[in-house]
């Protein structure tokens, strides 16, 4: 009995609170009111600040925006689907108190919980819990639409209320899942500590074209107040003056490579067959090197590591040449697929166009365009031929972003190269790959070669296939690959310490 007169009085409650909302409009609350609404539509708008948010390039804003989504997509399904059916409420009377009537037409489906207050909570809260700035922007964002559909008469109150506590639990959760999706993909290298103090005195190799360039200041700071100093800022394109100066001896800076995987290829061949050890501030978008080391992602936080606990080990290199050119690396070289996506990602007309969203429209162009390539693989006395569509020599055990394929085992201090070979894949196999991926499996794919080598030819019959170092066109194959063990003293984090 208790029970029944519980609803009751809860009904009553929320049938007046409808009523207050009809008699307080306005011709202003009502425009603003039903902008709000529809724009929440499919949640265009959250789709909106997703876009603009990934356009920045920069790691945060990135991870927001998928937060976010990530939140909408469990809400959706959760409220769209079972919840509404189980409750099966109907939408408010056609007449609202004062004789007021609904300001949008009434949806179809039913009333409980509210669906649009569901996608704008779970947008507000995950993409606010991956990056607190936001906050002051998307949660007045998110309170509006969800008054919205009180206002307009197409939901009672207590639909908003609990639709906002169920997009409050999605946010959070799209959120956690988010971050240890990025945790999972930092490796951790457990070679021996090598004890050696670092320089005070910094050469930072930067640039400007980097996904998150804007860290570096805040990262500067960091650096300055735990003591270092930063001597001099050498231009990527530079970074070859930088390495003669290295190699005359005297004392050494510590050599900060403050970029993407681009920059730390530069770094790193600025600093071989010196004394000087080098250090990591990502700033990239992929930041495959800064990943397989397990250097944070942001930029405060990896110079946090160099004023704080850190230890320096010596990781292994990729050294490759090209007729009379060679180059070491630290992440991968790459020719076929990746190529094409390399030169379409860094065209400066696509780049200034889409910003962070070059990316993915560079990989669409590139998958559609790109045909196999004819190469023949020598290693370890054997012989292959294939007909590739992308081709991998790599270094470091995270490689090709979040979604990469890699060679199970994979390690910076293992003495071997590691190379993956692919062939046409049909659709359903790419996508059981990249599934795989996600889920952190390294199942063989059925036309995917997978090796460990020590040293490695390729060459091809096109003359003019294309080979690229971390995303920069090195020449034509033929190619040869050799691993230099133990070559380059990187600054990394500590071990985490083990509880006993």
């Amino acid at each position: 009995m208790n029970t029944r007169r519980a609803r009751r009085r809860l009904g009553r409650l929320d049938r007046d609170l409808l009523a207050a909302a009809a008699r307080h409009r306005s011709p202003v609350t009502d425009r603003v009111m039903m902008a709000a609404s529809e724009s929440a539509n499919r949640s265009m708008l959250w789709l909106g600040i997703s876009a603009v948010l990934t356009a920045t390039g920069r790691r945060r804003p990135r991870s927001a925006a998928a937060s976010g989504m990530l939140g909408i997509g469990i809400a959706a399904t959760l409220v769209n689907g079972p919840l509404k059916f189980a409750w099966q409420r109907e939408r408010p009377p056609v007449v609202l108190g004062a004789g007021r009537e609904p300001l949008l037409p009434l949806p179809r489906t039913f009333s409980f919980p509210s669906g649009h207050s569901a996608s704008a909570a779970a947008f507000a809260t995950g993409a606010t819990a991956a990056f607190p700035a936001l906050g002051p922007v998307v949660v007045p964002a998110a309170g509006a639409v969800a008054y919205s559909r009180v206002h307009t008469g197409v939901h009672y109150p207590s639909d908003v209320a609990v639709g906002v506590t169920f997009g409050v639990v999605s946010g959070l959760i799209g959120a956690r899942i988010v971050r240890r999706m990025r945790e999972r993909s930092v490796h951790r290298i457990d070679g021996p500590d090598l004890g050696l103090e670092l320089p005070r005195s910094i050469v930072l190799v930067t640039a400007d074209g980097a996904g998150s360039a804007d860290d570096l200041v805040p990262a500067r700071e960091v650096l300055e107040a735990g003591g270092f100093t930063v001597d001099e800022v050498v231009a990527v394109e530079d970074a070859g003056k930088l390495g003669d100066r290295l190699r005359e001896g005297g004392d050494l800076p510590l050599v900060v490579a403050a970029g993407g995987d681009g920059t730390v290829c530069a770094a790193v061949n600025a600093v071989r067959g010196s004394d000087a050890l080098l250090a990591i501030i990502p700033l990239g978008t992929s930041n495959d090197v800064a990943r397989s080391l397990g250097i944070p992602p942001d930029g405060r936080e990896a110079a946090a590591v160099l004023a704080g606990e850190h230890r320096v080990c010596a990781v292994d290199a990729g050294q490759v040449r090209i007729g009379d050119r060679e180059q070491i690396f630290l992440n991968a070289a790459t020719s076929g697929l990746n190529v094409a996506f390399a030169e379409q990602a860094t065209d400066s007309g696509l780049r200034g166009r889409f910003g962070g969203l070059t990316y993915p429209i560079a990989a669409a162009r590139a998958l559609r365009d790109y045909e196999p390539f004819d190469c023949e693989l020598e290693y370890d006395g054997r012989r292959e031929r294939m007909s590739a569509v992308h081709l991998s020599v790599s270094n470091a055990p995270v490689f090709g972003g979040l979604l990469g394929m890699r060679v199970p085992g994979a390690s910076m201090i293992d003495g071997r190269l590691d190379v993956i070979a692919a062939e046409r894949l049909s659709p359903a196999r790419l996508v059981l790959a990249v599934v795989d991926t996600l889920v952190g499996r390294h199942r063989p794919v059925h036309r995917v070669h997978a090796m460990k080598v020590d040293r490695l030819r390729v060459s091809s019959s096109s003359s003019d296939q294309e080979l690229a170092l971390d995303g920069e066109i090195l020449g034509t194959l033929p190619a040869e690959f050799d691993v230099l063990p133990g070559s380059v003293r990187v600054v990394v984090p500590p071990l985490p310490r083990v509880a006993r």
